[in-house]
C-alpha cells in the first residue's frame, strides 16, 4: 500500500504541486490571507523537491556560472567542426600531419587486402574451402600476406596515438576557454537536446575524436562539435 501511495505521489507530484501552488494563490487573492497559502506552498515546494531530488543532486550548480559565460560566447561563433576535423584547425601541425598520413596508408592497405582476397576467391579452388559466410568473416584480411595485416595493425596503433595526442590537446584548449564545444547530453539511454558544455566538465571528461563522444564522472555527450572561441 505504501508503495502504491510512493508510485502515485511520484507519478502526479508536478501536477499536485501546481494545484496546491494555485489554491493557494486564489486564496491568497480572494480572501487575503497568508498563513494557509503558505502552508499549499510549502506543500507544493515538497512534493516537487520529491519528484526531482535525484536531478537536483546530479545538477552541477558550480558548473552554471561557466556555461552561462560559453554560451554567451558561443553566440559569436560562425564555424562548428567535428573534433576530429577541428583538430586540423586548432591543434598541432605534424601531430595532424602524421594522423592524416597513418589514415591513408591504412585505407591504402585495406584496398591491397581487400584485393588481394578477392582474387584469392576469384582464383581456381580458391574458395572451394570456404562457405559464403566464412569467406564474408575472411574479409578484409584473407588473401593478404602476414607482413601486410602486421602492417595495417602498426599503422592502426600509429593513427590512434596520434588521435589520442589530438584529443588531449583539443581537452587543454577547451578547460582553457580558448574552445567552445557543444553536444547532446546523454543519460539512461536518452538523448537531450543539443546544449554548451561547462569548461569545468572537461577537467573530468575524456574527448574521442573519432567519435565525436566525451565521458567521465557520469557524464556522456555525443555528436559534440567544437569552435574557436571569438576574439575580442
Amino acid at each position: 500500500m505504501k508503495s502504491y501511495i510512493k508510485n502515485l505521489i511520484w507519478n502526479y507530484a508536478p501536477w499536485i504541486a501546481i494545484v496546491l501552488f494555485c489554491v493557494g494563490l486564489f486564496i491568497a487573492l480572494i480572501a487575503n490571507g497568508i498563513v494557509f497559502p503558505l502552508v499549499l506552498l510549502c506543500f507544493a515546494i515538497g512534493f516537487t523537491l520529491f519528484r526531482y531530488w535525484a536531478d537536483i543532486k546530479k545538477f552541477d550548480f558550480w558548473a552554471l556560472d561557466e556555461w552561462v559565460h560559453a554560451k554567451m560566447d558561443s553566440i559569436g561563433i560562425r564555424e562548428w567542426h567535428t573534433p576530429y576535423h577541428g583538430a586540423e584547425h586548432f591543434c598541432d601541425p605534424a601531430v595532424v600531419r602524421e594522423r592524416n598520413e597513418a589514415a591513408a596508408k591504412m585505407n591504402s592497405i585495406m584496398m591491397e587486402l581487400i584485393k588481394a582476397n578477392d582474387q584469392n576467391i576469384r582464383s581456381p579452388g580458391g574458395a572451394n574451402h570456404l562457405s559464403a559466410s566464412d569467406s564474408e568473416r575472411a574479409r578484409p584480411f584473407s588473401g593478404g600476406s602476414g607482413l601486410r595485416q602486421l602492417d595495417y595493425e602498426a599503422v592502426q596503433a600509429r593513427r590512434d596515438r596520434t588521435n589520442l595526442v589530438l584529443a588531449q590537446e583539443l581537452t587543454r584548449r577547451l578547460v582553457a576557454g580558448n574552445l567552445i564545444a557543444k553536444g547532446l547530453p546523454t543519460q539512461s539511454d536518452t538523448t537531450h537536446s543539443e546544449r554548451i558544455i561547462p569548461t569545468s566538465r572537461w577537467r573530468v571528461m575524456k574527448l574521442d575524436i573519432s567519435k565525436a563522444e566525451a565521458s567521465g564522472r557520469g557524464l556522456h555527450y555525443i555528436g559534440i562539435v567544437i569552435g574557436k572561441k571569438p576574439t575580442t
